[in-house]
């Protein structure tokens, strides 16, 4: 009883009320860029035959959508800037399918001046949250997507492109692919040649999908920090996409940062195997069916049903951060959702981009500090962002 007396007495009669983890959380992300490392928004305006693009008035952001990503729920979310993906089109211009995907995402940006902006560099995100707009970072996935030309990724540059990963699912003349057979053990001479051009432009360099040869390979080589847009920790789920203890300390060695995803089957054991189990079975389905994928659908429905889905949630997605942090440090973990790119099983708690602060909530109540979720939420993206454009080399020109 003294001692809240005292406190009443000196707090000026009155005991302070205790501020809510969602208020610290919502205090928090008003001062702090929360950074979105992957968002496949764009896939909804891709063709069904995916060589050409909707027009911008296909899919209204502006209000609820089907998906996971649209413009209030990015504000419910906090959301301060993002990593979208653009390019992803099997056309023979291949310029032309990122000029068109650069250029409908600005058509997005100018129909909604006061929510988004395509930004180029750090200064720009900055300047964009501090004027209350998502700002819009443009990257590729997939480095086949530049053809095997330097020239590509030079003009891929120049229409607002800052990040790639080097590989999607299959190796390509870049590199070795987590999913994909291995051609180079690891990183091949042009991939070599595209990691240089990449920091010379000051672009930077994504790891997710690569294999990890390709992945030590890189942070042999290059003179910049690296990112992992969209990966777990492979020691709490098995999926090669997911990141070994042995490269999450290299890219700690690197200054890079490790961007944990809220894909299902990469965050648990549980999920991994049954996505594992459904990924045999739908190719049996197809072989039966001839390709026909309609019929072999059907057949996948009755399996689901009769196989339903591990139950993925929430905390499971913060004991990666939590293993990251462990592993690599507090400097080098933050967030890639992969909203609106990943299949259709949802993480409890983790539905769409609104729900962010659910997880920083959740990581306040297991004892991180302000300082510890700013670093999360932005600021070592950005400090990593800041280094790859301090090792460009702006007096060449693209």
């Amino acid at each position: 009883m003294i001692a809240i007396s005292l406190l009443v007495l000196l707090s000026g009669g009155a005991a302070a009320a205790p501020v809510s983890v969602g208020s610290r959380i919502d205090a928090l992300l008003k001062q702090t860029p929360l950074v979105d490392g992957h968002n496949d928004l764009l896939l909804h305006y891709l063709t069904e035959d995916e060589k050409g693009l909707l027009p911008a008035t296909a899919y209204d952001i502006g209000k609820p959508t089907v998906g996971q990503v649209d413009l209030p729920r990015l504000r419910a979310g906090r959301v301060g800037a993002a990593i979208f993906t653009v390019g992803f089109m099997a056309e023979a211009d291949r310029e032309k399918g990122i000029r068109d995907s650069t250029g409908l995402f600005r058509e997005l940006a100018a129909r909604h001046p006061k929510d988004l902006t395509v930004v180029t560099d750090g200064a720009g995100l900055r300047a964009a949250f501090q004027a209350g707009r998502i700002a819009a970072l443009l990257g590729l996935e997939g480095g086949d997507q530049i053809g095997g030309s330097l020239a590509l990724l030079r003009a891929a540059y120049r229409h607002g492109v800052r990040a790639m990963t080097l590989t999607w699912d299959d190796t390509n003349d870049i590199g070795d692919a987590n999913a994909g057979a291995a051609r180079f053990d690891g990183l091949s001479p042009f991939g070599v040649e595209v990691v240089r051009e990449m920091n010379r432009l000051g672009m930077l360099v994504d790891l997710s999908h690569a294999a990890d040869a390709t992945a030590f390979d890189v942070l042999e080589l290059a003179r910049a920090p690296v990112i992992l847009s969209h990966s777990n920790a492979r020691a709490l789920c098995p999926a090669p996409r997911n990141v070994p203890d042995a490269l999450l300390r290299r890219v700690a060695t690197n200054g890079g940062i490790v961007m944990v995803t809220f894909v299902a089957y990469f965050t648990t054991r549980e999920h991994w195997a049954w996505y594992e189990r459904g990924d045999a079975y739908w190719a049996v389905l197809m072989a039966r069916h001839g390709n026909d994928r309609p019929a072999a659908r059907k057949d996948m429905a009755v399996w689901e049903a009769e196989n339903p889905a591990p139950p993925v949630r929430l905390t499971d997605v913060a004991d990666h951060i939590d293993h990251i942090r462990k592993v690599a440090g507090i400097d080098h973990v933050g967030l890639g959702a992969d909203f609106d790119g990943m299949e259709s099983y949802r993480i409890a708690g983790l539905e769409d981009t609104s729900r962010f602060p659910a997880l920083f909530e959740e990581l306040a109540r297991r004892g991180w500090s302000d300082a510890e979720l700013r670093k999360l939420a932005g600021e070592n993206f950005l400090r990593v962002l800041a280094a790859v454009e301090r090792q460009a080399l702006p007096t060449v020109a693209p």
